[in-house]
């Protein structure tokens, strides 16, 4: 039977593994737009000229994007403070992309963020090391509600609407070591795997704002979880982006981003309460498949 302060250490390498957003180290774009006129692009359409017939009914497009974000959590009554330095140093590898898939108004969206995380800490005589295998899918099938935009992408207004779920997996392998009172003795060292998976039913929005056929505005917006089943409490994530047109299958997006949930785990006196928000810039690059 383990002891209770392993057992102590234990929880609170579990409750290390709530802090989502550690996964910031995406890869840098070199833009170069491509010769040719600028024509009207759709953040979600990619093409609004088709050039041949399967573009007025199909599209596909991957937006590979970095979130340089910083991240506070709250968790059994202690704050965790990460700035953006800290969570790139403990990332051994990681990458977020976002994939569109459409057909006539009818589109499917997923958000991918996966990470690998390594870190260690010492408390008096125990050192905990973790490493943390991450990922976060939010996936929406959703479709085009209401379009007022000019044919030359110069105004006027467009909204999206869908229906889905995130997925959270947080898997953990911890190392505890407490060293001996005593010189020469040995180290008690306990290993082990934990983690943490669940899903959040969620709603979103889109909409879209250009001002020229090369320069627009979006704001994405997804709210769920609401205690359903093993899902948080409440989550939502908003993120506001300006639009650049480079060529006609490229756009660039830069914005700010912020995400919040909140979960209540186990009950009486194993009740771990804990509230995590991540908030920071984002740059991404959309390349149209078709």
């Amino acid at each position: 039977m383990r002891s209770r302060n392993v057992t102590r250490c234990e929880r609170s390498a579990r409750r290390r593994t709530t802090v989502v957003g550690a996964a910031v180290c995406a890869a840098t774009f070199a833009l170069l737009a491509t010769a040719g006129p600028v024509r009207a692009q759709d953040p979600l359409e990619l093409d609004t000229e088709p050039v041949n017939p399967i573009e007025e009914e199909w599209g596909l497009a991957i937006t590979p994007y970095g979130w340089f974000a910083a991240q506070s959590t709250d968790v059994g009554g202690k704050e965790i403070r990460q700035s953006f330095n800290d969570l790139a140093s403990i990332t051994n590898f990681g990458f977020q992309t976002r994939l569109l898939a459409r057909w006539r108004w009818v589109n499917f969206t997923a958000d991918w963020t996966y990470a690998d995380m390594q870190s260690e800490q010492r408390s008096g005589l125990t050192s905990t090391a973790l490493a943390v295998n991450q990922h976060i899918l939010d996936m929406k099938l959703g479709g085009k509600v209401y379009d007022t935009r000019t044919s030359a992408q110069d105004g006027g207004l467009a909204i999206w609407v869908g229906a889905g779920a995130r997925y959270w997996n947080n898997d953990v392998d911890y190392t505890i070591t407490v060293d001996p009172i005593l010189p020469g003795n040995d180290p008690t060292v306990t290993t082990g795997k934990t983690g943490e998976t669940w899903w959040d039913p969620v709603l979103g929005l889109q909409m879209h704002f250009p001002v020229t056929p090369s320069v627009g505005f979006s704001i994405r917006a997804t709210g769920g979880g609401l205690g359903i089943g093993e899902a948080s409490d409440y989550m939502w994530d908003a993120e506001f982006s300006a639009l650049f047109r480079l060529s006609r299958r490229l756009m660039l997006s830069a914005g700010y981003r912020q995400f919040k949930y909140k979960r209540t785990d186990g009950s009486g006196d194993d009740e771990i309460v804990q509230s995590v928000t991540v908030i920071g810039p984002s740059i991404g690059l959309s390349i149209g498949i078709f």
